[in-house]
């Protein structure tokens, strides 16, 4: 991508207005909001690049100065031994190829300060660029219409990651609909929603000679117009899949619908059933039948894929969804290393300073093997409210 220099427009952030939870409580907004400040981000291209399931890349987001800040910052807990092999998560570690010869990452101890507001003590330029990033999250829930993001009291994650010659990252997802991880899925106040990394790699990196370049797999033919279908989810409905109706047609997400009540449906209160649909005309058209998620005896995603492969009677209604389906987790071919149907490859170098950001649900991604030097990041997730129980369900 060409370079992408810091917008220099006034944005008031007072458009920031308190929102709601769920329990009808505001959500935390500080009054340095409403102020005047520089915008870290170019709204409307994070919107469209974000909604179109793509990778957003703004250079320049942190200055030189800022850069020796974090590394100087990696190399003291390299030193306290608190950068260790690891991965995303506690997860799949073995699955993602994470080992003694890959990355190292470990915690970026001025965060829970810095979502509290609190000042980082000894470390007021860490300081400067804390705040910096809690404004890019205020920022980005604006730009993205994700309000429940600007609660400070949600999960947001940050981490710092290093990786030397020969590390890699295998395909993955960073957040799954929360009926495919069981019940543990609903008991969690909030969700990743979106990925974001700042990149601290050397100078002049050039991924013919360096590698370790982001690669996404973004649907060949969606793009976002602004007041459109967009990724990621549709009324708190994660997207769980694209569809396809014939080869000439523009993909469809697919959103897993979780609380459905099938028409008819008589009594106080019911038992959930479960129904994927897609976006037409702004109404909700659903390509399957209802089901009952703890009738089933496999994974949620596990039982998707099987009823698509069914040639006969399965879940969905009509030949032309069976057929034309495809879940946005597609392991088998991730295994494969092939590019899952109807995608291309974006390829993202993690130029010094700058940060790229994603819809977590929707992008599959990895990062190509690190050639020479080192590729080093402050990286994260912005969180927002995982989707409340609507009444009338037991």
């Amino acid at each position: 991508m060409g370079s992408i220099f810091l917008l220099m427009v006034k944005q008031s952030t007072c458009a920031l207005t308190p929102s709601r939870t769920s329990n009808g409580t505001p959500h935390s907004v500080s009054s340095s909001q409403c102020t005047e400040e520089l915008a870290l981000i170019e709204p409307e291209r994070l919107r469209q690049t974000v909604g179109s399931g793509r990778v957003y890349q703004h250079e320049n987001f942190l200055s030189e100065e800022q850069v020796q800040v974090l590394l100087r910052d990696i190399q003291r807990l390299a030193d306290e031994r608190k950068m260790l092999p690891s991965g995303l998560s506690n997860t799949n570690k073995k699955e993602q190829n994470f080992d003694k010869n890959d990355r190292v990452v470990g915690p970026a101890p001025w965060w829970g300060d810095s979502l509290a507001g609190r000042d980082i003590e000894n470390f007021e330029h860490l300081q400067v660029i804390s705040k910096k990033i809690q404004k890019l999250r205020l920022q980005v829930s604006e730009a993205l219409d994700r309000p429940t993001m600007v609660e400070a009291g949600y999960a947001h994650e940050c981490y710092y990651s290093k990786s030397g010659e020969g590390s890699s990252l295998a395909r993955h997802l960073d957040e799954f609909h929360e009926e495919t991880k069981g019940p543990r899925g609903w008991l969690l106040p909030s969700r990743r929603s979106i990925s974001w990394l700042i990149y601290l790699s050397d100078e002049d990196w050039d991924v013919v000679v360096n590698g370790g370049e982001l690669r996404s797999f973004p649907q060949k033919e969606f793009i976002a117009e602004i007041g459109s279908t967009e990724v990621g989810s549709h009324k708190g409905n994660l997207q769980i899949g694209w569809l396809d109706r014939d080869v000439l047609s523009i993909p469809s997400p697919v959103y897993l619908d979780s609380w459905y009540k099938p028409p008819g449906n008589r009594g106080d209160a019911v038992e959930p059933h479960c129904a994927l649909y897609v976006v037409e005309d702004g109404s909700e058209k659903y390509i399957t039948m209802a089901w009952i998620s703890t009738m089933m005896t496999t994974s949620m995603t596990d039982f998707i894929k099987a009823q698509s492969k069914i040639k006969g009677q399965n879940i969905f209604i009509g030949q032309e969804f069976t057929t034309g389906f495809r879940l946005i987790e597609d392991r088998d071919t991730w295994v494969d290393g092939a590019f899952p149907p109807g995608t291309v490859t974006e390829d993202i170098p993690p130029v010094r300073g700058s940060i790229v950001m994603f819809d977590s649900v929707t992008v599959p991604h990895e990062v190509r093997v690190v050639k020479k030097g080192t590729r080093a990041a402050v990286a994260g997730w912005f969180h927002e409210e995982t989707q409340p129980i609507p009444e009338g369900f037991y």
